[in-house]
């Protein structure tokens, strides 16, 4: 009992550094007598600051950024001499698990900002972090985003074996080795190892930002996501109108296809990101929620719920942000829309998104649009548009050029310009050719993962390779490429419904009425595709 009460005011005692009083702080972005956990700080620059610093450390483990940023600008003109306003300063430009990288500007001033805080560094702890966050702004013009997370890590690593017991050189530990993770790794040792040192953190401070929202991104992969569940459904109680940490549960309920789940979290982001931050609308906060929500929607057939998200970003008049997740989302959602219910034609027909937003900038994400139309194309038999589209997407693959930072998005164009190649050969009866190419596209993709700024593919490649055999009359070829995706893809509408298509095909019935009752089971009671009343009717004749 004197543990648990001793653990109970060190908890009460540390959540000072997410409730500063308003005196301390006056931000249109946060409001600051919310929770967001708990970060142990003491020592650092004195009594009056170092709530203010726990309370900036707490926001960089939820990468809420920009906020952070406003809390060490505060330190630093509090106190000119401490450390912490330096680092956590040079720190907020740096976003590991982001797709995106401190432009030239921040690498600059990261870099001043670092050698500041090494000069300022009064103790072991203090330089040890320095340490880490000089070691990815040294040469930070001439090195790759990758290059720099490595040799951070390196730092970091040193750090956590000579102060295991430290939880914060731990959990920056811990989020700088997921950023450094090979894609074509299926071992996760790293994943795996990131992992437990999240979970050793919440043994050790149950409510802790960056504990949580580690153990999730570690383990946001179908062989691991079981590990991370109950995490998720805790999340958003430690940081309950954080927008990235009300978000982040749905990374692991989308890895094991709990929809209901992934949509309720992600209204909850959208509403806390709108409401908190200004232009919220326009923000990247709101559209990932908003991607994730879309995706899943579509995936129980609540069709007009998803729509009428999409409605609400085309009516947004407010800018949106020049950054990678927003970039995706507005490529990605009127995709989704289209693809998902194959309306084939009208994927052809797809305008291009939001002109006037900088998409030179984001070639990996502008393919997206030029995938969907090049397969919407190919499958209602509108060669020339499926050919324009291919043409896009060789050169948006030509665009990324042959660098090891844009090697894992490069290989994700790759993967959509097989999958177009493959179905516009098929259009034009080409049927080995496109066989071929399909195959390749979905051995390339399960090769690989998705990144965090995507809930899922806009069509997996096995469940394409499942359709096309479907076409191609071999059936259990044709399972065996469903049930692959579902291994990668759990509970997606249009897997099972090919996968009892092509069990019936086969002749295995048992197999045809799980999946139909499992696509059943998924539905909502508002969906009313066609498809679900055919499968229904299917059942029901089986049944007589």
């Amino acid at each position: 009992m004197k543990k648990i009460s001793l653990l109970l005011s060190v908890i009460c005692l540390s959540l000072i550094s997410c409730q500063l009083s308003q005196n301390e702080i006056s931000l249109t972005t946060i409001t600051p007598r919310e929770m967001c956990g708990t970060v142990q700080f003491s020592d650092g620059c004195g009594e009056s600051l170092d709530s203010s610093i726990a309370y900036g450390i707490a926001l960089i483990h939820h990468m809420t950024f920009e906020e952070a940023e406003v809390i060490f600008d505060k330190v630093r003109s509090e106190d000119p001499d401490c450390f912490w306003g330096y680092w956590g300063k040079a720190l907020s430009f740096i976003h590991p698990l982001w797709p995106d990288q401190p432009s030239a500007e921040q690498l600059e001033l990261g870099f001043k900002l670092s050698q500041k805080a090494i000069k300022s560094a009064k103790n072991d702890r203090e330089k040890a972090f320095g340490k880490a966050i000089a070691a990815h702004y040294t040469d930070g013009a001439t090195r790759t985003e990758k290059a720099r997370l490595a040799t951070m890590e390196m730092a970091l690593k040193e750090a956590y074996e000579n102060r295991p017991a430290d939880t914060e050189i731990a959990a920056f530990y811990a989020v700088t080795m997921l950023s450094t993770t090979l894609p074509e790794d299926k071992t996760y040792e790293k994943q795996r190892k990131a992992g437990d040192i999240a979970e050793s953190i919440i043994k050790s401070i149950p409510d802790h930002p960056g504990a949580f929202h580690y153990a999730i991104h570690a383990n946001d992969f179908p062989p691991l996501a079981d590990k991370a569940i109950q995490v998720a459904r805790n999340y958003g109680k430690i940081a309950p109108e954080i927008p990235h940490a009300l978000h982040m549960p749905s990374h692991i309920f989308t890895r094991k296809g709990l929809w209901e789940e992934s949509i309720e979290w992600n209204k909850r982001s959208s509403a806390a990101s709108i409401k908190r931050i200004q232009n919220g609308e326009g923000s990247s906060h709101n559209l990932h929620a908003s991607d994730y929500m879309v995706y899943s929607f579509l995936q129980i057939g609540k069709d007009l719920e998803a729509e009428k998200i999409y409605a609400k970003i085309e009516a947004t008049t407010v800018p949106f942000h020049d950054i990678a997740a927003c970039a995706y989302a507005l490529a990605a959602v009127p995709a989704r829309l289209l693809l998902e219910r194959e309306f084939w034609k009208e994927a052809a027909d797809l305008p291009f998104p939001r002109i006037e937003f900088p998409w030179n900038k984001y070639p990996q994400y502008e393919a997206l649009h030029h995938f969907a139309r090049g397969i919407g194309a190919a499958r209602s038999m509108q060669p020339a548009v499926a050919k324009e589209a291919l043409q896009q997407l060789i050169r948006l693959y030509d665009q990324l050029g042959d660098k090891p930072e844009t090697a894992y998005w490069r290989t994700q164009v790759d993967i959509k310009k097989r999958a177009v190649e493959a179905w516009l050969a098929f259009s034009e009866s080409k049927n080995d050719e496109a066989l071929k190419i399909m195959k390749s596209s979905a051995e390339l993709e399960s090769s690989t993962d998705k990144n965090p700024v995507t809930p899922g593919e806009l069509l997996p490649a096995n469940e394409l390779l499942g359709d096309m055999l479907l076409e191609l009359n071999q059936p259990d070829e044709a399972l065996m490429a469903y049930e692959k995706s579902l291994t990668e893809s759990p509970n997606r509408y249009r897997t099972f419904l090919g996968a009892a298509a092509a069990a019936e095909q086969s002749g295995n019935s048992e197999k045809a009425r799980k999946y139909r009752q499992d696509l059943i089971k998924l539905a909502s009671p508002d969906c009313h595709r066609p498809s679900l009343k055919m499968v229904r009717e299917k059942l029901e004749k089986v049944s007589i």
